[in-house]
């Protein structure tokens, strides 16, 4: 971290000193001072305003709010964004400038910062708040998801542990399997600390997200590893008690999930809320996703539509289930009627120039006015973990122990009306499968399920090169409606498998050189 980011990792609690607000609602005078580390932590009030800025930043258009969805989406090859800056991401050609990542990278480690001041803080305090463990629970368990995610992204990176100060600014890499190392450490940690599920916001993290994280954890390990039968043996055992819990459960249709204002169902393992965030600019998600001068936002908002699902996307999910009712819910396609009145033809009524690509429609927003948005984005729902034990128990036992969890995904997306009766013949209970076939089956089910919600970018990469080049950038580059005035030919380069670590870092950052740099950039 440079010099230049300091003040960039102490924002989130800049605005909590600037802005400590008061249980005390008869008060009306506005206090005009500054507030110290050790005023903050001195109060239950306090704490509470802590862990919000520490989400804050989690949130923040830096993170998740935006450069999350504009750098992972096209990146993963699965989708495309139309935005000129982000070329060389679109095109599999990342370089250490891109204009997503010079800002990702900062605002992730604004969030470490943010979680560390709290971390460092509570646990040095000999007083005993009431909300004191569920804070630090949330702390290690924000800092868990960070650093699971640049671990990810870049491989080993430098740990911060304490809060940044410019005598700390210059730090090695960490190895891969350190940074693993704390994630595991801080989840369990995370989950010793957290309140049970009905005691604190309900919006908030319980052990039950911590282990249900966890286990997305081992099966990524697991996944890298490949036979390594001990790790998906762990992956299973903690999946296992998340879905014993019956906490969690599939709502009654697919399209519900995605209505507006039916945020927090009983699917969400975990979700960001930005529904909540009190009239400031929280995220660009519905502009990077809806089409412009379109119907689906109030007049006179300005959406980009940046992000769009590639055509070999769009067509492996019609060819796979040309019936499956979860493709009106999760695409638009065809045409849609702009604000003018008019029509505008797209993907497939469309194959050519540049609008000859479908549409996410999970995350339009009728309320969205440019600014704000009241839709929440969910990190992690049910069936993702029903997906996630699917492809655990046929590593472990075989097609016939997975069956079960799959096809629970399957039946739910038949089910139009939300009656608990199948609606459409597809998409089909799987059966007769060898291990084999079920390991590819269901890769490709997490995109048919899981499309548009940033899984995309992992998913293709956790099973190895081999499995990016074949099911993803082979596909794309022999699709029949390639064209090449607007689809980019995808190298065949390991470099992919990882992001490169920002020029900026590497610059900036003494402790770092040239050789520090990802391979291939």
């Amino acid at each position: 971290m440079t010099r230049q980011y300091i003040f960039r990792a102490i924002l989130p609690f800049l605005a909590v000193l600037l802005w400590l607000p008061s249980c005390q609602e008869a008060l009306t005078e506005k206090a005009e001072t500054f507030y110290s580390e050790e005023q903050v932590f001195s109060s239950e009030e306090g704490i509470e305003s802590a862990v919000n800025g520490m989400y804050s930043a989690f949130f923040d258009p830096g993170y998740h709010g935006s450069s999350w969805h504009g750098l992972l989406m096209p990146l993963s090859g699965k989708l495309r964004s139309n935005q000129a800056p982000n070329i060389d991401a679109v095109s599999l050609n990342t370089t250490s400038i891109n204009t997503w990542l010079t800002r990702l990278w900062p605002a992730m480690y604004a969030t470490v910062n943010t979680a560390n001041i709290i971390i460092t803080n509570l646990e040095s305090t000999p007083a005993d708040f009431d909300n004191k463990e569920t804070a630090l629970g949330q702390a290690y368990f924000i800092r868990a998801l960070t650093y699971f995610d640049l671990v990810r992204l870049f491989g080993g990176v430098p740990i911060r542990l304490k809060p940044t100060t410019y005598e700390d600014l210059h730090l090695p890499r960490a190895t891969k399997q350190e940074v693993y190392d704390l994630v595991i450490a801080d989840l369990e940690r995370a989950k010793a600390l957290l309140p049970a599920p009905g005691t604190y916001r309900s919006e908030r993290p319980t052990p039950l997200t911590a282990q249900a994280y966890l286990a997305k954890v081992y099966l990524t390990l697991a996944s890298e590893a490949g036979n390594d039968m001990a790790l998906w043996t762990l992956a299973r055992n903690t999946a296992m008690e998340v879905f014993n819990s019956q906490l969690y459960d599939l709502t009654p249709t697919y399209a519900e999930l995605f209505e507006p204002g039916n945020e927090n169902t009983v699917e969400s393992i975990f979700e960001i809320q930005y529904g909540h965030t009190g009239g400031i600019r929280n995220t660009d998600m519905p502009r990077m996703y809806t089409p412009q001068n379109s119907m689906f936002v109030p007049a006179n908002t300005n959406t980009f539509g940046w992000i769009r699902p590639n055509k070999e996307t769009f067509d492996d999910h019609v060819a796979r289930y040309p019936d499956d009712p979860r493709i009106e819910a999760m695409y638009l396609y065809g045409s849609y009627v702009r604000n003018n009145g008019t029509t505008q033809t797209i993907y497939p009524t469309r194959t050519t120039g540049a609008q000859g690509y479908p549409f996410i429609r999970k995350w339009f927003d009728p309320t969205y006015n440019g600014t704000t948005s009241s839709r929440n984005f969910i990190l992690f729902r049910y069936a993702d973990l029903l997906l996630m034990l699917a492809e655990i128990e046929n590593e472990l036992n075989g097609p016939d122990a997975a069956y079960p969890y799959v096809n629970r995904v399957l039946a739910r997306a038949r089910d139009i009306d939300g009656d608990g009766m199948s609606d459409s013949i597809e998409p089909a209970d799987w059966s007769g499968m060898t291990q084999d076939e079920f390991r590819q089956r269901i890769m490709k089910e997490r995109f048919y399920e899981l499309l548009g919600e940033v899984h995309e970018w992992f998913d293709t990469r956790r099973r190895g090169y081999d499995y990016l080049l074949n099911e993803v950038i082979i596909p794309h580059n022999n699709h029949p409606n390639f064209d090449p005035s607007t689809d980019f030919v995808y190298p065949d380069n390991t470099k992919n498998m990882l992001l490169p670590i920002p020029l900026d870092e590497i610059s900036g950052n003494q402790a770092l050189g040239p050789d520090d740099q990802n391979p291939g950039y």
